[in-house]
């Protein structure tokens, strides 16, 4: 029987128009002072005995990303990590093609599919292996941002830009912990009080929430305190190998600069793109990347200040290949071989 990937994996003209235009511009910013003759000799000088480890870090980064999930959803059942990394991959390989974390609901879809867990509930621990993200990411702020106010290794003053950024996140996450643990320990009480909050909303006044049910019961691994150490030791052993593998990647290219710099790097680019515009992150990843290392590269470095601009274009979109290309390949490949079929109605069955 021929195989074919669903209909809903090539996405629409309205999504691959924002894709496209929101990578465009970043892409311009990205590239608007690049001197390519020096790009292409920064290409050309890279050790690709890196290369090769680096992925390998990288994929066990997926792995464990896979196992905190595996804890995220203890509660519902009991799946074993390596069952769900090719799901994982698939939600890696959708976002990485289409915009709008497409892949989150394709990811939803193929967990009901293969383990009959709720899209909703799915969804649910999905946003919370996102929160966890963002808890490991602002630690990143916090190491980097320390390490250059003390000077670690010569590092400079990070700018207002990542002190600031720094200040708002652990704001924001340690209250974003507290509000999904007091919704997972009183979900009687959470449903009541969103369920009023949304009866305001004009023509919503008698409406039953029905969907409130799953989605509170995928956030529920937030009341054990078990299934929290789990979730947050995997967060840790996944951001730690994926600033590992930056690490790699900065020796192929001899950069010089200390771990601490590719902690902001993964901080400030992977938290840049949380905002779902462009697939895979295009565009912005790199400009990100560029700009946080350019704050060092030309002082700590081994290339003078002419040839940091091309050094960080070319580390960046080498990076960032590196980050996309193989998962989607591997990801796209295990949606093909579970054939999964859906409709679009299918996916929007439970809301």
């Amino acid at each position: 029987m021929t195989r074919r990937l669903p209909s809903w994996t090539t996405g629409s003209g309205a999504r691959l128009a924002l894709g496209l235009g929101g990578s465009t511009a970043f892409l311009v910013l990205f590239l608007r002072n690049a001197d390519f003759h020096q790009v292409g000799r920064a290409f050309t000088e890279v050790s690709a005995w890196w290369i090769g480890p680096a992925l390998v870090v990288y994929f066990a980064g997926i792995a464990a990303r896979a196992w905190r999930w595996h804890w995220l959803l203890l509660h519902i059942e009991r799946i074993p990590w390596w069952r769900l990394f090719p799901i994982v991959a698939i939600g890696f390989g959708v976002n990485n093609v289409l915009p709008l974390r497409a892949g989150e609901l394709v990811r939803a879809h193929v967990l009901y599919q293969r383990h009959g867990i709720s899209r909703l509930s799915g969804l649910s621990s999905i946003f919370m292996t996102r929160v966890y993200d963002g808890l490991m990411l602002t630690c990143f702020l916090v190491i980097g941002v320390i390490a250059s106010l003390v000077g670690l290794w010569g590092m400079s003053d990070a700018g207002d830009e990542l002190t600031g950024a720094m200040s708002f996140l652990v704001f924001g996450i340690i209250g974003a912990f507290l509000v999904f643990g007091w919704i997972a320990r009183r979900p009687d009480d959470a449903k009541r009080v969103i369920g009023k909050a949304l009866a305001r909303i004009p023509g919503q006044a008698n409406r039953e929430w029905t969907w409130l049910e799953p989605v509170i019961t995928g956030m529920s691994a937030q009341a054990n305190r078990r299934q929290v150490t789990g979730a947050v030791t995997a967060s840790l052993i996944a951001w730690a190998l994926e600033a590992l593998m930056y690490w790699m990647v900065g020796q192929a290219f001899n950069l010089g600069v200390p771990f601490p710099v590719y902690l902001l790097v993964a901080a400030a680019a992977n938290l840049l793109i949380t905002a779902p515009s462009t697939a895979g992150g295009v565009g912005p990843f790199e400009w990100a990347t560029k700009a946080t290392l350019l704050i060092w590269l030309p002082t700590l470095g081994m290339v003078g200040e002419q040839g940091a601009e091309a050094t960080a274009v070319a580390f960046a979109a080498i990076l960032h290949g590196l980050v996309i290309i193989p998962v989607s390949l591997v990801g796209l490949l295990f949606l093909w071989y579970f054939q999964v079929s859906a409709r679009r109605s299918d996916l929007q069955a439970e809301t």
